[in-house]
């Protein structure tokens, strides 16, 4: 073997291993850039929480865990393809099943943004999307890595849904909306919320 091409070997071979590493790093940059996001949406949960007249130890939520095996892997799977296919029906979710306390815990939150709008419209519309992406991501509707949990599947189309994004868009607007636009945000965000709850478990 000649010196040059001993040369042009170990170039290729340098190449490659760059080339891999660039590789690596673009693919776990997703990744962590979901961490992020999940951690951001966490603070701004708690600082949201913790500028309203609201009692936190009420509202810490249940949380959403990895937990279960098997039946959790078919649940997930069949929640899945609820991403993709357009949804029309909301029966064809496949959440994960609540607790008897987890229940309590998100009627009790509901009563607490209800109370909240009475005093800040505007802050108990917020509180609402973040209460409804928490229980979204408890059971298992949304992906947990989501970099954006209050954001519905786009293939959600069931009246709900679409009910929620009308919600939001109000809420985007602030203080920018009448009190009637904002009764109305309240309501649809209620309507989806409670067919979240009271949604049936998937079957294991």
């Amino acid at each position: 073997m000649t010196a040059t091409t001993v040369v042009l070997v170990a170039g290729a071979a340098a190449l490659t291993g760059v080339m891999l590493g660039w590789g690596g790093r673009q693919l776990a940059r997703p990744r962590f850039a979901r961490r992020a996001a999940t951690r951001r949406f966490a603070r701004e949960f708690a600082a949201l929480v913790d500028g309203t007249e609201l009692d936190w130890a009420t509202l810490r939520g249940p949380g959403h865990g990895d937990s279960g095996g098997d039946s959790q892997v078919a649940s997930l799977a069949a929640s899945a393809a609820a991403f993709v296919e357009p949804t029309d029906d909301v029966s064809m979710l496949a959440p994960k099943p609540l607790s008897l306390q987890d229940q309590e815990y998100y009627a009790t939150s509901w009563r607490n943004v209800r109370g909240e709008f009475i005093q800040s419209p505007p802050s108990a519309l917020l509180l609402a999307a973040h209460l409804t992406a928490n229980l979204l991501l408890n059971r298992g509707l949304v992906p947990v890595d989501t970099a954006r949990p209050r954001v519905l599947p786009e293939s959600w189309t069931f009246p709900t849904a679409r009910g929620y994004r009308d919600a939001m868009r109000i809420s985007a607007k602030g203080n920018d909306v009448g009190a009637e636009d904002l009764q109305r945000a309240l309501g649809l965000f209620e309507d989806f919320y409670w067919e979240m709850l009271t949604l049936s478990a998937a079957v294991e």
